[in-house]
């Protein structure tokens, strides 16, 4: 990851937002029949299962979490290749890694899907790649977790492990994969960028990162594919600093979906030429409902990778669930990151945060999987709306001091019953004109949101 924002461009045609524009006249003048979700967007049959899982975790695991200065301490450090790999690297040893541990804190806070880091931008593989230009600078080891480190007596998989975990708990399961690689012979580290050694050194590397994906899709068959490092790039010819190109992405996409039709693959291929299954944010949520599959990935403490100075900088978990929320009201998928320590552990912060997201999905959940966002167009003062089948969800984050909450109402359309998501307490009401008026309970059950139903007939 990058640790920063950057601005989104979508690159879409006229027919495309025309398309998604039908979408939200479509959410805003009617409710979909029983058992249907209109989201925001055109959701292929692949990616439904994603799109109504709205929840997910990322992992930053790889040798940086040994050093604790973050993901790419390599880079902003200076830190050479041959540095790297004896100082850090060689004595990374993650023993006390727990797959089980980690996929229950999970499924515990409600999360539905996991995405883990098979190789980030240093360029340590997180399996026994068997791919021979991938090696330490001396040219005699392949550089990879299994190869080069000391965990590497143990004989473990640590993906396999993860993976394993997620089917047993039910989780859909997905990789990151960096394209630009801080070790690799070919590259060297200039500012934010990798710069090709030659022209022939370029070609070569792109079929040896072809060759890990299909270690990677042979082998763990993930169901995502989160590209990142893409940023080295320029629409078309290239140039050995920006040596990525709008057709590389556009063919490593292909590629991906030819080793496994129906894998899911972010834009990162080449980002801001709306390439890719879904859009993703960093650190950032748009202001609204975007035309096409979209997730936000966010941290808990401005850091990916662990890092020793942010342990004491964890946002709180009623920021953590309003965020949530605030992605879910845009029909978008939230990918919450944890970055474990060195040695495998998770840190306190990140199970803190885990418990109490997971204690406010056990009462409120289904206001979040399956939804689709809003179908007003104006937000409320008070906090945020979704939707599933016939019944809007209000999530109430500020309490109205008259317990009088004033929501929205669907025209021509009948309110059935309102009541408390988490216990069913029905709610007395008043339905007129456009205005629901509904009589709250005195005292705020949940501090960070509280979700009314609103069903319709």
């Amino acid at each position: 990851m990058k640790g920063r924002k950057y601005t989104m461009k979508t690159g879409f045609n006229w027919k495309r937002k025309l398309l998604s524009l039908l979408l939200l006249f479509c959410l805003l003048t009617g409710l979909a029949g029983s058992g249907t979700m209109a989201h925001a967007y055109n959701v292929p049959d692949n990616m439904k299962w994603w799109a109504d899982d709205k929840f997910g975790m990322f992992i930053h695991f790889g040798s940086y979490s040994y050093f604790g200065h973050g993901e790419w301490a390599m880079q902003t450090e200076g830190i050479s290749k041959e540095t790297y790999q004896k100082t850090i690297s060689a004595k990374f040893d993650p023993e006390k890694f727990d797959a089980q541990e980690i996929v229950s804190y999970a499924k515990k806070a409600g999360m539905k899907y996991l995405v883990f880091t098979a190789k980030h931008h240093e360029g340590l593989a997180m399996w026994d790649t068997k791919v021979a230009s991938f090696t330490d600078t001396t040219g005699q080891k392949i550089y990879s977790l299994q190869q080069y480190t000391p965990f590497g007596k143990t004989n473990r998989d640590i993906i396999m492990e993860l993976k394993n975990a997620c089917q047993q708990a039910g989780i859909h399961f997905g990789l990151y994969y960096s394209i630009i690689d801080w070790n690799h012979s070919s590259q060297t580290v200039e500012g934010d960028f990798t710069k090709m050694a030659s022209w022939e050194a370029r070609t070569a590397y792109i079929a040896d990162m072809k060759a890990q994906l299909k270690e990677l899709v042979d082998t763990y068959d993930p169901e995502i594919m989160w590209f990142d490092g893409d940023w080295t790039y320029k629409k078309d010819n290239p140039t050995l600093k920006k040596w990525w190109t709008k057709q590389d992405g556009q063919d490593l996409y292909q590629y991906m979906k030819s080793l496994k039709s129906d894998i899911i693959v972010n834009e990162r291929v080449c980002r801001s030429f709306g390439l890719g299954d879904f859009e993703c944010p960093e650190q950032s949520i748009p202001e609204k409902a975007l035309s096409r599959p979209w997730e936000t990935c966010q941290t808990m403490n401005n850091a990916w990778g662990y890092k020793k100075d942010c342990e004491k900088s964890y946002y709180n978990v009623r920021y953590m669930i309003q965020d949530l929320v605030e992605v879910a009201s845009k029909d978008g998928n939230y990918l919450l990151n944890i970055g474990p320590k060195g040695d495998g552990t998770m840190t306190a912060g990140s199970r803190k945060i885990l418990k109490g997201i997971g204690n406010w999905m056990n009462r409120y959940g289904d206001s979040i999987y399956g939804t689709s966002g809003t179908p007003f167009a104006k937000k409320p003062s008070w906090g945020r709306y979704t939707r599933k089948d016939n019944v809007i969800y209000a999530h109430v984050m500020k309490w109205p001091k008259d317990q009088k909450l004033v929501t929205k109402k669907y025209a021509g359309k009948k309110v059935k019953k309102v009541y408390l998501l988490q216990n069913g307490k029905k709610l007395k009401y008043n339905a007129t004109g456009k205005k629901v008026i509904i009589k709250m309970p005195e005292k705020k059950p949940d501090k960070a949101d509280t979700v009314i139903a609103v069903q319709y007939q």
